[in-house]
């Protein structure tokens, strides 16, 4: 459970709470308590130096922060975990990890503490630089669209227990809690899309890149989920020699789609708030209201298609002007915080309460800072989540072992996966969650730690 040290996270749906939380979405302390809070579950946590328990003779550290890059506004919200000693009850084998699955309930956690955490909040006088030591295999964690590196708390404290190897687990630049430098790019008539979506994927990569280096990883594993999937492919092709293996979580853009890869760009982002929407038939509005007569079923279908085809137009000129659901929720003010909500509620039901309440607060707080490294969704993607310049004839120029994970009901679909595997020439492994969606991570914990597991730790053959 969270520290008793934080103040608990407001209710989902009530009116006061979602003003009081739209109110203090400013403050800084705010968004690092909410992170705080679903951090706080790996098992011991002290915040602002305040501990709720003992944690003197923990096995293993983690601490939470920024790392500060070359330039503007640039930092990069990161947690590190570390062994301090090796966790001598891990037993990667076949039987051990049966053995060890037969232990958890069916949100992964097990009755006895498998490691004891002390988790920090580093202050700006702490330094986030924490090199992997001797022999130690850094493990680099990174989230999606809309996320941040608090959506894996329920996954943490397993892969802390993974033999000799540190944990790393970042916000990309510009999302979660990461900085917010100006997104911006700029095409003309003659700029190629290839050129736009090189220039998009450089602001995300060349920043991994420059933590890299001052984090001084030689070699990371690198585990990437959705959006953070196609960034870490794009990453690997661009420093092959920096990524031991490839693990994509549920990847998007492998598809080809000849549609989307010709659609048009998106408009530059436009001011905070401003999300006027043109669906190419703006003198509708002042058509006059027509009598209502009663509707053959033929006449209900064209009335359903029209619906469905003004739907699509209006979610079309949304994102060609890269209007974001980030965007949106700012422009709503203080009924955002109940938009999030009933996002959280229906797509994490299954969470218990008070995680519902934690992860739905955490998502508010990271959504409501400015518009950033969002309005690259827009630039990388099409309309229907289809890659301008997609993965599937890019991922046969891999150097390095990959493995791709997806949920068994996961709206991504792993044939895309299956498909680019004929074409590669390293070793791959395709594997498939049971009981998980999108979100494997989250939706069956045990089962997608064993898999992350396996593909961190067993060699791989050739042959697949």
């Amino acid at each position: 459970m969270p520290s008793e040290t934080l103040p608990p996270a407001p209710e989902l749906f009530s009116r006061w709470a979602a003003f009081q939380t739209w109110w203090g979405r400013t403050n800084k302390e705010q968004e690092q308590i909410a992170e705080a809070r679903l951090l706080s579950r790996l098992q011991f946590f002290s915040f602002k130096g305040v501990a709720s328990t003992d944690a003197a003779h923990s096995s293993t550290t983690a601490r939470v922060g920024l790392v500060h890059l070359s330039g503007k506004d640039r930092r990069i919200n990161t947690l590190v975990i570390h062994q301090n000693s090796s966790p001598s009850c891990v037993d990667t084998s076949e039987t051990g990890v049966e053995s060890k699955d037969q232990e958890t309930d069916d949100q992964g956690r097990t009755p006895i503490a498998q490691t004891s955490l002390d988790m920090k909040t580093a202050t700006d006088d702490e330094s986030m630089i924490s090199p992997p030591g001797p022999g130690e295999r850094a493990i680099v964690v990174c989230h999606g669209y809309g996320a941040g590196l608090g959506f894996f708390f329920r996954n943490y404290l397993s892969l802390s227990q993974i033999p000799n190897s540190k944990i790393y687990a970042i916000d990309w630049l510009g999302m979660g809690g990461s900085s917010r430098p100006d997104f911006k790019f700029k095409h003309t008539a003659k700029t190629s899309v290839t050129e736009v979506v090189k220039d998009s994927e450089d602001f995300f990569i060349e920043g991994l890149e420059e933590w890299r280096q001052i984090q001084q990883i030689e070699k990371m594993v690198l585990v990437g989920h959705s959006l953070g999937g196609y960034l870490s492919t794009a990453y690997a092709l661009k420093y092959p020699d920096r990524v031991e293996k490839l693990i994509l979580v549920s990847p998007v853009g492998i598809p080809e789609n000849p549609e989307a890869q010709r659609a048009p760009l998106p408009q530059p982002p436009s001011q905070e708030g401003d999300t006027t929407v043109s669906t190419g038939d703006d003198d509708s509005q002042n058509k006059a209201p027509q009598p209502k007569t009663p509707r053959t079923s033929q006449e209900g279908a064209r009335a359903a298609s029209a619906r469905s085809t003004w739907v699509r137009k209006l979610a079309m000129g949304a994102w060609e002007r890269n209007i974001t659901p980030q965007s949106i929720m700012r422009f709503s003010g203080p009924f955002g915080p109940s938009l999030v909500a009933a996002y959280t509620s229906r797509r994490f039901a299954y969470l218990e309460d008070s995680e519902l309440r934690d992860l739905n607060n955490y998502i508010y707080h990271i959504s409501s800072k400015s518009g950033s490294g969002e309005y690259a969704l827009a630039t990388i993607l099409a309309p229907g989540a289809y890659a301008r310049w997609p993965l599937m004839d890019r991922l046969k120029d891999l150097k390095m072992p990959t493995v791709f994970l997806y949920g068994e009901s996961d709206w991504m679909d792993y044939r895309a996966a299956e498909k680019a595997q004929k074409s590669m020439t390293v070793p791959t492994v395709l594997m498939r969650v049971p009981n998980a969606g999108h979100h494997l991570y989250l939706d069956n914990p045990p089962a997608f730690d064993k898999a992350i597991l396996q593909a961190i730790t067993r060699p791989w053959e050739n042959g697949r």
